[in-house]
């Protein structure tokens, strides 16, 4: 999927595995179109909720809190790395939805191409 040509992108990307999205974002943000809808769940909440900040780290370049708003904090680390493995294409995103269900967060982003407002993302 890396480095499809517009043509062979998808209108719609749906990101589900058992576990972290992380390893697939790279690909998932390459493979929609400019103005495309991709949609991520992480399942690994425990990571995301700060039961285990070094993993949390290792995966999503963040450290969650164990706290009471510890489901928000994940949707936000969340967030920021899709964010984050966009920028590297010159993408960014525009968050459309998120939420928090019992085990696991999921999110609905556009993807949008732009160097310069990929750089302003990254601020």
């Amino acid at each position: 999927m890396l480095h499809r040509e517009p043509s062979k992108q998808f209108h719609v990307v749906d990101l589900d595995p058992y576990g972290t999205a992380a390893p697939f974002l790279d690909s998932a943000v390459q493979s929609v179109v400019d103005g495309g809808l991709l949609m991520v769940t992480c399942t690994d909440m425990a990571v995301l909720c700060g039961n285990t900040p070094e993993a949390c780290y290792l995966k999503y370049g963040a450290t969650g809190l164990k706290h009471r708003s510890c489901h928000e904090i994940a949707l936000r680390i969340l967030i920021r790395c899709i964010d984050s493995h966009a920028n590297v294409y010159g993408r960014y995103i525009e968050p459309l939805l998120s939420m928090s269900v019992d085990f696991y967060v999921r999110v609905f982003v556009k993807v949008h191409s732009s160097p310069i407002e990929a750089k302003m993302s990254a601020l």
